[in-house]
């Protein structure tokens, strides 16, 4: 029995690293006592797998863990257990049990079905005061009408000029309802819910700031393509003519998706569904992981 869960990171615990958040999430669950299954060889670990794992210092109401079980439990019954061990920074959001896999094939691993995730990026106090609603919710027109957005990107190894546009599905501001098809957040006629039906906030663990400014992006993250919302803030504070630093902004994650039509526990998710342009022209409707 396989369950996918979704957890909150939130506070002092989102300043460490991802294998920490797996030893933790192995405690906890020795802890509850539950009955997870165990790799075979000389050194055993439980099975346990992380879609993409957060930046350090990023808060989230949108990760999430598949734990597979060698005993018959209800969602609920390891949702209260485990929760009942857990310390504040973390805190679970839902458990659901995921389709029996035919024997003799492999279900998709968690990390290789994410394919975009979506952040709220805050203006902190006490640095230099943002920008006011108006300028920038103009300013995030602009950006988001270029033909090309180059930015320098790193990694490891290289730092390459790279065009971002292609890889920003949706960027706005709070109260656009993408209802005109001249605003850089429009995707048809859906939008993402702030709340879902089953009670989930996805802002619930985000910080608040007195100035109140923040804006929204849905960007590719996932193995195949990665871009991290501080690139696209830098390149945006270049249209604004707003000095950047990094520490002046706090990092949310809203969601995690993946391609509609993915592994899944749920039938139906279309209720919540926002289109990415491919190569090809052609759209494809991303999901929330829990869909």
């Amino acid at each position: 029995m396989t369950l996918r869960i979704r957890f909150a990171k939130y506070g002092a615990l989102r300043f460490i690293g991802h294998l920490d958040v797996m030893r933790y999430f192995q405690k906890v669950i020795r802890r509850a006592d539950l009955p997870v299954r165990y790799s075979q060889g000389f050194t055993p670990h439980q099975i346990m797998t992380f879609a993409h794992p957060l930046s350090l210092g990023v808060s989230s109401d949108a990760e999430y863990m598949e734990v597979d079980f060698t005993e018959e439990l209800s969602p609920e019954e390891v949702f209260e257990r485990m929760s009942a061990r857990m310390s504040e920074g973390f805190s679970l959001l839902s458990c659901k049990r995921l389709p029996d896999v035919p024997e003799g094939t492999r279900a998709q691993s968690l990390m290789s079905l994410v394919t975009a995730a979506e952040y709220m990026v805050s203006w902190k106090d006490g640095y230099p005061a943002p920008p006011d609603e108006d300028t920038l919710r103009s300013a995030i027109r602009e950006f988001y009408s270029k033909e090309s957005i180059v930015v320098e990107k790193s990694t490891k190894k290289t730092t390459a000029e790279t065009d971002i546009k292609p890889f920003i599905y949706r960027m706005y501001m709070p109260g656009d309802a993408f209802t005109d098809p001249s605003d850089p957040g429009f995707t048809g006629d859906k939008m993402i819910k702030r709340t879902f039906d089953d009670g989930i906030d996805n802002l619930a663990h985000a910080d608040r700031f007195e100035n109140g400014r923040k804006f929204f992006v849905c960007v590719a993250s996932g193995s195949a393509d990665n871009i991290k919302p501080g690139l696209v803030t830098e390149a945006l504070c270049e249209v604004l003519g707003y000095e950047y630093n990094k520490h002046a902004f706090a990092l949310h994650r809203m969601e995690t998706y993946k391609e509609e039509g993915g592994s899944t526990g749920k039938d139906g998710a279309d209720e919540q569904n926002v289109s990415k342009d491919c190569s090809e022209g052609e759209k494809r409707s991303l999901v929330p992981l829990d869909f």
